[in-house]
């Protein structure tokens, strides 16, 4: 049993904290903001069944059915996020009010069965990772979730389900109630009795009550991946290093880890016994546009500013300051991004490329063969620009595992 534990422990992301939030209100909110939902409540009153029933729902799309297994969601605005002084990490502020479409919801995380029926179709690959507290290929275990997948591996499987993984911003509204703002997918109630956690594994999806929306293990049993790359709040970087998850897992003993605003990433092509995932579908129409098919793109109305600074639609600033800083450019979805550095040398790629060499480097064999299972063999590409690395390597279907200067590590077919 030590050993178990000592497992389970070795699991745990370490991350910071502060004391239990307690409800805020913005400061400086605009007008355009005053009619959107209010702050949370105060911790500690009414529950569980009224969760889905208090919270201001607009009238549901009922020509539109989910598929079997998903429930809809209604969409609205909503606050994402914790005031600085509430949050238990720094980057759970600045709070900011989006809007999110209505959506349809797988209403548990995707199970073992699922997800190796996928595998069989010949639609997925299986999990990346194995060991004693991975679910996949435990007969036993079908309808526990399915755990030590990549982000790819969920995002494949939910592609391969005509869905998408949810955004980080729809994960926090299926987990707070919507509107209702409670503390926890069941209410306001401290987590013990209603969740798969304080456990060394996972529990069977449905093993408690559901939550908001109909929804099961929002919280609790594992955490789950978000579509988003990990950036600072209020706007999801175009690109980066971790993919975002979120609600806790069986392992979890603290409720801070329970804590519904609480944010944690992992790299895209890491995997680990208290990560799993659920699909989504977008149904009604994208309050801010598409950001691809399928996919809305994100939106800020309003967020917490500091004082003496006013939001302008993209970023807080003083009196008469530019809509973003010099050496920034507006991105729809992104607010201010860095601008692509003007070189007046137009390079020649495919020239450039006709330099480029490429070496086997097998002492890398292995870590290829656990982060991209389909491209077990490292190669080595030295020469040329770093895009005509780029352009030679992916011709041969690689892709890179590490980059320095003047050479690009790969991991190929």
């Amino acid at each position: 049993m030590t050993a178990r534990l000592g497992i389970v422990v070795a699991l745990a992301l370490l991350g910071g904290c502060r004391s239990k939030p307690s409800p805020a209100t913005l400061p400086h909110a605009t007008a355009a903001a005053a009619s959107a939902p209010s702050a949370p409540r105060s911790a500690g009153s009414a529950i569980p069944a009224a969760v889905a029933a208090r919270s201001p729902e607009p009238a549901p799309n009922l020509r539109v059915a989910c598929p079997a297994g998903m429930l809809k969601v209604p969409g609205g605005k909503f606050w994402v996020g914790s005031e600085a002084s509430d949050g238990f990490a720094d980057d759970e502020s600045p709070r900011f009010l989006t809007e999110l479409p209505e959506l349809c919801m797988d209403e548990t995380e995707v199970t073992v069965a699922a997800y190796a029926a996928c595998v069989e179709r010949g639609a997925c690959q299986p999990p990346a990772r194995q060991g004693f507290l991975c679910n996949f290929g435990r007969s036993e275990r079908a309808e526990h979730p399915v755990n030590c997948v990549t982000w790819d591996d969920a995002d494949g499987y939910c592609r391969a389900r005509d869905a998408r993984l949810p955004s980080e911003a729809e994960l926090e509204y299926v987990a707070r109630g919507g509107a209702a703002y409670s503390e926890y997918p069941w209410g306001d109630d401290p987590p013990d009795g209603h969740t798969c956690w304080k456990r060394p594994g996972t529990c069977p999806v449905k093993s408690f009550p559901a939550g908001a929306f109909g929804l099961y293990d929002v919280s609790g049993n594992v955490w789950e991946w978000g579509a988003d790359w990990y950036g600072p709040y209020p706007w999801p970087p175009e690109t980066g290093y971790s993919r975002v998850y979120r609600g806790g897992s069986f392992s979890r003993r603290f409720e801070k880890w329970m804590h519904t605003r609480l944010r944690n990433r992992q790299a895209p092509g890491q995997a680990g016994a208290h990560l799993g995932f659920r699909c989504a579908r977008t149904l009604g129409s994208c309050p801010f546009g598409e950001e691809q098919p399928g996919s809305c793109r994100h939106g800020v109305l309003e967020r917490s500013c500091p004082k003496g600074k006013e939001f302008n639609g993209v970023r807080c600033v003083l009196p008469g300051e530019p809509r973003c800083r010099d050496g920034w450019v507006e991105r729809s979805g992104h607010g201010c991004v860095l601008a692509e550095p003007e070189d007046p040398k137009v390079e020649d790629v495919a020239a450039s490329a006709k330099t480029v060499t490429r070496t086997r480097s097998p002492e890398f064999d292995a870590d290829c063969r656990h982060n991209s299972r389909d491209r077990p063999n490292a190669f080595r590409y030295v020469g040329g620009s770093h895009a005509a690395r780029n352009l030679v390597s992916r011709r041969s279907g690689c892709k890179n595992r590490d980059v320095g200067v003047g050479w690009n590590s790969t991991c190929c077919p």
